[in-house]
Order: C-alpha cells, then structure tokens, then sequence
C-alpha cells in the first residue's frame, strides 16, 4: 500500500526495539472489504505499521498485481515448509511493547466485521541487532539509497511504484542442539565468525549465509 509513489515509512525505518506481526483471514460472511480497507489505510498511515495485501485478498477487490504470489510450501529429507497464506499482515513498529497491545486492540476493532485477527507474534531487537544465536543480524542489508532501490518498486508505472512485497517466514530454533557444538563448529554453520562477524572463506555450501 502506497501512496503518491512513496513507500510506507515503516519500510525504510531502523529496526525498532519492539514489533508485533499479525495476520488476518476473511470472515466467510462478513461485508465486502473495501471500507474496512480504506479505514486501515488512515488508521496505518505512519511509521508504526506496514500494512501487506495478500493475493487472495487482492483478487476479491477485482485487482491483479503482476508478481505478486503465494510463497510455496516446500519439502525434502527431514524437513517440511507449509504455506499458511493470509488476506491481511500488518508489522507493528514501537519502543515499548505497550503500545503495540493496545495498537492490536485498535486495529481487530477497527477490521472486526471483515478480518478476524488469526494471530499476533511479539518480537524484539535483541542486542545490538543481534539473532538469538549471538551472530549479527541483517549484514548485508543494503542501507541509503541502495535500501531504497532494494525493497520499493520503482518505473513500473502508476499503481506499483512506491510499493514493496514481503514474505514472512517464522522458524523453530533449536538452541539446545546448536549450544551443544563447538564455538568454530557454530560459525561454520552461520558462515561468519561470532567475535569479528567476517564472513568465512571456506565455509561450506550448507551455511546460513550461503543458502541466504
């Protein structure tokens, strides 16, 4: 959702200290969701929310947005990747986790009738943006204009430039299994060293920042 070409401002801002991550599925029989829409866009219009149209969602209102689909679930030798699509995800950016309760209350209220609240997963800036595991998170995010270029459309015309697509996927860690290996070990896994965060020149194919 954008408006005049210009991205949602929560894209481009730092990570904050607190978020909240909710998904919404249609209510069957519910009214046609263009008002509620239209009331989510005033209500998420500043730096505290990014606001994500599913495709479902957007097919319902009649729209086609070229390149816009469904993650696919995927499988292989000991692992299975569902795909649990939903019409509405909204991220919920604060400095206080608060906020973002009473932000969540606000927003089911406000979409009740259309969108019932599936779910809503607290999350955090962990150090100074460190993943649980210790190793710096978001490396090779690009910053300044190269952010820009990276994460928004554009000069693909009226009704897509200024607009982003995001996939969401959430994980189980298992920090049992990966606090039982040694400290080299782990930074093999990552592909970066813990103390200096320099990527590893040999590390192998299967390494968290070789299959990124």
């Amino acid at each position: 959702m954008a408006d005049d070409a210009q991205p949602q401002p929560g894209i481009l801002a730092e990570v904050p200290a607190h978020a909240r991550f909710l998904t919404f599925r249609r209510r069957p029989s519910g009214p046609m969701p263009r008002e509620a829409l239209a009331g989510l866009a005033k209500a998420a219009a500043d730096a505290g929310a990014v606001v994500g149209i599913g495709l479902s969602l957007v097919r319902e209102c009649g729209a086609e947005i070229p390149g816009l689909r469904t993650l696919p679930a995927m499988d292989g030798p000991g692992f299975s990747i569902p795909s649990t699509p939903a019409a509405l995800w909204v991220w919920l950016r604060a400095e206080e986790p608060g906020p973002l309760v009473h932000r969540t209350r606000e927003l089911a209220d406000l979409l009740g009738d259309a969108f019932r609240l599936e779910s809503a997963v607290s999350a955090f800036r962990h150090g100074t943006g460190l993943d649980l595991t210790g190793y710096e998170d978001g490396t090779e995010n690009p910053v300044g204009d190269a952010a820009k270029a990276a994460a928004v459309v554009s000069g693909a015309g009226a009704g897509l430039d200024g607009s982003s697509f995001v996939a969401v996927q959430r994980w189980v860690h298992d920090f049992d299994r990966f606090s039982s290996f040694s400290p080299e070990v782990q930074d093999r896994i990552i592909g970066r060293r813990r103390s200096d965060n320099e990527e590893l020149r040999d590390g192998p194919d299967a390494a968290h920042v070789k299959r990124t």
